[in-house]
């Protein structure tokens, strides 16, 4: 009995202690629960996310964006590039457009930390070396790591721990540079004559949309910006001006090891290309090393391909036509596209080139992403197009390129084919050019720019390997066309004639030299196992096409410093003096039948006026084609044993003959002013005398002439041969007793109020010297079809030097170069690649001392002004006293 209650006392005391236990190991647990919920479930608790899975997670709330970034993926090279989608004014960068490099990071671990880490950019120059000293290369590591760009805090580990988590909205919404949408030769900025200044909007900026693939990321975001526009420092074109983009920004994993090797650049074959510095103790100095840009198009079947049948490519290059072209553009853009694959075919692959349509079913594809290679259209009244692309810094491979077609490209196509071809062409004297003669230009176009995608750079030689009279023979340019690489600008046949039967009028589906290029980037030297190995192969390839003027390589140059009147833009043939005469021939023509062509299609004279001013832009073409040959050289890259020297002067005969035509032509500028035409136009002052004038005040200008005397006084047209020669022309008539014509007392006068200016040693010049262009290679450029039209003489040569940007072609990198070998025979390969070098500016003023010629001019028309001043008409003894005055002021004043 007292067993049993004491059994029952304890059971009720154990009661509410046991009640009690059980609450204490609720909340005990509930403590425990909240413990164990991970960093990663906070992140994200309760709030709502967008969440999109690829290669890295992108998690998208609160206005941030995070990265649940893989362990895996710490310390792998990736290409982050920028590309407008969208923007609130065209004029200031165009849908489509990359206008930023490449930026070339890595994402590395530091205790609490992620950082990006930029591994190259193209300021920074990037050094390699080919010894196997230790101590070399130790020293290079301090010296060449990659620096740290930023940073971010890790948040949390995923679930799995395999990943971190990081907030980088600052990265992909902030002020950086190369997330900038702006062309700085945007049509707003009148093509780079104004400066941009932008202040950035945090507030107003955010990401927009996020996407994530197996290889790649897409993150867009939407930045404000406030511009002001500012012209010379001084006239404000904009203030405050609202501007919002929207960014794409594509994040690309590279491969671990290149599959492409890289090719050796030689600057006798014209290619984009990238370089490093080679560190080498078996020879004095660090020399740089060239390689081209270029796709990787290797052999599917490697077997068949050594058996010589065609193959096609393990990756062809594939572009995608946007479906927002006019509708009668599409066929033709597609032909420029493929018409490239008769050249891969050449060298043993087919259906290396790929057209599609942009797809409307596809949900991964995006125009703006890197993983896609577009033709675009962009709806602005620029004459322009263009084709850049972007590299793998590591080997050069082209990984990414654009074509971006202006919608008033067809404008400049209209006035060059009524320009250059209305003599002969029925078709082109219209305002609305036919469907066929659009498409043969759009073609044209295209493949230009697409041989700019493929790496090639502009050959400004090509139309000068053909004698100007074969342009004038059908069979020939049947063959040829108009120039031997549709990467020449060279246009269009103006040298033909009316009456010339048969003879194309256009350039080629693609050319000689495009042929020739192709093969030595992209043919595959299966004997050779190296980069160094394929030189002795290449090198054999150039020079046994050396010497024949059908695969010579010029360069481009830009407008103050074209010395070379053989590879010169917008020209055509050998002979600038005889393509002129022709051409000017043409021009009469066209400029005589105008009103008869035009009267039913031009109702209120709007196209005439346009087309005017682009006849007179192709007149003085022709004379300043023409003066390039005085004081000129012929410019080559030069390989001991090359046929070619690297400079040489304009023989003699053809300066002196281009000093005629040009003489001549300023004389006899009055068609120019056709009363029939001009009295419809717009009213201004006369054109001839405006030409007349501009041009006179550059003939007394001698450094080009001092140098090439200088470089080879034995042969070259000296500075007093030109000066003797000029007084001979300008005072031809004082000097023949004969009453100068109105054209003839505008040339003396100008020429001689620039001569009292050149004379005088206290005169300040705004310019003291010319430039000239050495043996080098092209200033990196946007590679493009046309440059925009303007209303001045020299719009195309001044855009040529505006246009100068290397902005879209990413430099090369140290980091895995892998598919070289360090040992001897690499680098004796590589010694013979070091004659590449860059354009060279030379100021030519210590070999232009030519002032005591200058006097010795003055004395001379002094002595025949004071002959003549009381000979021929009222007119004419005026001038000639006014003119006497002059000197009489000049030489008092001395």
């Amino acid at each position: 009995m007292k067993i049993r209650v004491l059994i029952i006392l304890v059971a009720l005391l154990c009661v509410p202690f046991t009640s009690e236990a059980r609450k204490k190991s609720k909340k005990k647990d509930a403590k425990v629960e909240e413990k164990t919920e991970s960093k990663y479930e906070k992140l994200f608790k309760g709030k709502q996310c967008t969440t999109v899975k690829g290669m890295i997670i992108l998690h998208k709330m609160d206005q941030k964006v995070y990265m649940e970034f893989p362990l895996s993926l710490m310390e792998r090279e990736m290409l982050l590039g920028a590309t407008v989608s969208e923007i609130s004014d065209n004029s200031n960068a165009l849908v489509g457009q990359k206008n930023n490099p490449l930026v070339h990071i890595k994402f590395s671990l530091a205790d609490s930390a992620v950082q990006i880490k930029e591994v190259s950019n193209e300021r920074k120059t990037q050094m390699i070396s080919d010894t196997k000293d230790p101590n070399v290369k130790a020293a290079m590591a301090k010296g060449n790591f990659a620096p740290v760009i930023d940073a971010y805090k890790i948040e949390a580990y995923s679930p799995d721990s395999t990943a971190v988590v990081f907030d980088v909205t600052k990265f992909f919404v902030g002020n950086n540079s190369w997330l900038q949408p702006f062309d700085p030769y945007s049509q707003r900025t009148y093509y780079g004559m104004a400066a941009r200044f932008v202040k950035y909007q945090k507030d107003l900026s955010y990401v927009d949309e996020i996407k994530a693939f197996e290889d790649n990321i897409s993150i867009t975001s939407s930045l404000s910006y406030l511009q002001d526009i500012i012209y010379m420092g001084i006239v404000m074109f904009a203030h405050n001006e609202p501007v919002t983009a929207k960014v794409n920004c594509s994040l690309v994993l590279l491969p671990e090891k290149p599959s492409m090797r890289p090719r050796i650049a030689d600057p006798r074959v014209g290619y984009f290309f990238g370089y490093k510095s080679n560190v080498s103790t078996t020879q004095d100095g660090i020399k740089n090393i060239y390689f081209i840009n270029r796709w990787d198009v290797q052999p599917k079947d490697v077997e068949a391909y050594k058996k010589g049948e065609l193959v096609e490519p393990v990756k062809p290059i594939v572009f995608y036509v946007d479906n927002a072209f006019p509708e009668e553009w599409k066929e033709p853009i597609r032909q420029g596209i493929l018409e490239w694959n008769k050249a891969f075919e050449k060298i043993g692959f087919k259906n290396v080139m790929v057209a599609k349509d942009f797809p409307t079913n596809d949900p991964e594809f995006d125009p703006d992403n890197i993983k896609y290679n577009c033709v675009r259209y962009c709806p602005i009244g620029m004459a322009n197009a263009q084709g850049p692309s972007w590299v793998d810094p590591r080997n050069n491979e082209i990984i990414n390129a654009s074509v971006l077609v202006y919608h008033d490209v067809i404008q400049l196509v209209n006035s060059m084919r009524f320009v250059q071809t209305a003599q002969l062409d029925e078709r082109v004297r219209t305002p609305k050019l036919p469907e066929d003669v659009v498409k043969e230009s759009m073609r044209y176009i295209i493949a230009h720019e697409i041989g700019h995608t493929l790496g090639l750079t502009h050959n400004m030689a090509a139309s000068a390997a053909i004698p100007v009279e074969k342009y004038r023979d059908a069979e020939f340019m049947a063959k040829y066309g108009t120039t031997m690489s549709i990467m020449d600008y060279a246009r269009y046949n103006y040298i033909a004639q009316p009456g010339d039967k048969g003879v194309k009028l256009t350039p080629p589906d693609l050319g000689v030299y495009d042929y020739y290029a192709i093969e030595y980037g992209y043919k595959p030297i299966l004997e050779a196992n190296t980069t160094a190995e394929e030189i002795p192969v290449l090198r054999k390839f150039v020079s046994d096409k050396a010497g024949d003027p059908k695969y010579r390589y010029g360069k481009q140059q830009v407008y103050y410093g074209v010395f070379d009147p053989s590879s010169m833009t917008e020209d055509l043939s050998d002979d600038p003096v005889k393509a002129g005469e022709y051409g000017i021939k043409n021009l009469k023509y066209i400029l005589a039948h105008m009103n008869e062509w035009l009267d039913d299609k031009d109702h209120d004279y709007t196209y005439r006026q346009s087309i005017y001013n682009d006849m007179v832009t192709q007149y003085t073409r022709y004379l300043t084609n023409a003066q390039t040959n005085i004081g000129g050289f012929y410019i080559n890259e030069h390989y001991v044993g090359d046929p070619y020297a690297t400079c040489k002067v304009v023989p003699k005969e053809i300066q002196k003959r281009s000093l005629a035509f040009i003489m001549k032509e300023l004389k006899n500028l009055e068609w120019i002013d056709d009363i029939n035409v001009v009295k419809n136009l717009e009213f201004g002052g006369s054109t001839a005398r405006l030409m007349l004038k501009e041009f006179s005040g550059t003939l007394l200008n001698t450094k080009r002439i001092s140098l090439a005397a200088y470089r080879e006084p034995d042969v070259a047209y000296t500075p007093r041969e030109y000066l003797d020669d000029l007084y001979s022309y300008v005072w031809e008539s004082a000097i023949k007793g004969r009453t100068p014509m109105a054209s003839e007392m505008l040339l003396q006068t100008v020429f001689l109020e620039t001569l009292l200016k050149e004379a005088d040693p206290l005169t300040e010049k705004m310019f003291q010297s010319d430039y000239f262009l050495l043996r080098s290679n092209p200033i990196p450029e946007i590679p493009t079809f046309a440059k925009i039209k303007m209303p001045v003489y020299e719009a195309m040569q001044m855009m040529n030097s505006l246009s100068q940007n290397s902005a879209l072609h990413a430099n090369t990198t140290e980091k895995n170069f892998l598919n070289f070998k360090r040992d001897n025979d690499f680098r004796q390969a590589l010694n013979e690649t070091f004659g590449f070098n860059y354009i060279m500016y030379v100021e030519n003023i210590s070999n232009d001392n030519q002032k005591h010629l200058l006097h010795r001019m003055v004395s001379r028309i002094h002595n025949t002004l004071k002959a003549n001043k009381n000979t021929g008409t009222y007119e004419s003894k005026a001038h000639y006293n006014y003119l006497l005055s002059l000197i009489e002021d000049f030489l008092r004043d001395k």
